[in-house]
Parts: C-alpha cells; sequence; structure tokens
C-alpha cells in the first residue's frame, strides 16, 4: 500500500508529468533537480510503485477499451448519421485542420450493418435434424 504521497507521484505520471515533476508535486520537493530526479527515480523503481503503475496502466486500458455493447451503439449511430465522419486537410503549417463534417455514404453504412449482423450472430446458420444412432460395438476380451 502506498502513502498518500507516493500514490499522488505515480498518479502524477499516469497523468503524463516526468517523474522530476510528479515528484516535485507530490512532495513539494525544492532541492536541486539532480537529487530530486535520483530520488523520483528510485522510488518509481520500487517495487509497490511499479504494482501500482501496473494497475493504473490496466485500469486506463480497460477504460479506453469499448465494451461490444458500445461498439454495436456506435455502429448504429453511423447507421443513423449520429457518428459523422470528419473531413481534413493540412495547413501550411503542417496542422491538421477540420473543413467539414459529412454523414456516413452507403459502403460505410453497409459495412456497419454486416459488422453489427456478424456480433448478434445474425449470420449463424442453425441446422436441426433427428438422428437415429443404432450401433453396435463388439469388444473381444483377450487375457494379453
Amino acid at each position: 500500500m502506498l502513502n498518500v504521497q507516493q500514490e499522488r507521484f505515480i498518479q502524477n505520471i499516469v497523468k503524463g508529468m516526468s517523474q522530476r515533476e510528479a515528484y516535485k508535486e507530490a512532495y513539494n520537493a525544492t532541492y536541486s533537480n539532480e537529487a530530486i530526479d535520483v530520488k523520483a527515480c528510485e522510488l518509481f523503481n520500487s517495487d509497490k510503485v511499479q504494482i501500482r503503475y501496473k494497475e493504473l496502466l490496466q485500469e486506463l486500458e480497460d477504460k479506453s477499451i469499448m465494451s461490444a455493447k458500445e461498439r454495436m451503439k456506435w455502429l448504429t449511430e453511423v447507421i443513423k448519421n449520429i457518428q459523422k465522419e470528419d473531413i481534413y486537410t493540412v495547413d501550411t503549417n503542417g496542422e491538421n485542420v477540420l473543413v467539414s463534417s459529412r454523414n456516413a455514404d452507403l459502403n460505410t453504412k453497409l459495412k456497419a450493418i454486416e459488422t453489427l449482423n456478424k456480433m448478434s450472430g445474425e449470420y449463424i446458420t442453425k441446422i436441426e435434424a433427428d438422428v437415429n444412432s443404432d450401433v453396435t460395438i463388439n469388444i473381444e476380451l483377450t487375457d494379453d
């Protein structure tokens, strides 16, 4: 279990701060950057902080992955023109600039419908049959 400062330190790192920045903020550290770097590195590499760091990364990963229900809802929104396709261009500075948004075209909607059908099992072929089996099994037992 981490103390409050250790938890704040690792939370700051997960938020994108450098080890130095995270340590300064969590511990209100005022000594030299070199000393802070050493302490931050030691803390970050400690077993308990690494365990917590991996837990937090897993939580972030879990939150970022869409559930099957969320994916189905998003595909339905594409089909119903709720989700738009953004059109970008690159300006003279090399930055992406949003030009417009448009509804999905027919091919995109058909692909969304096909994907939804696959997700819900619409394409599964069900075969029903009555099978009678009259099988006789002969077994010879030997002393071998």
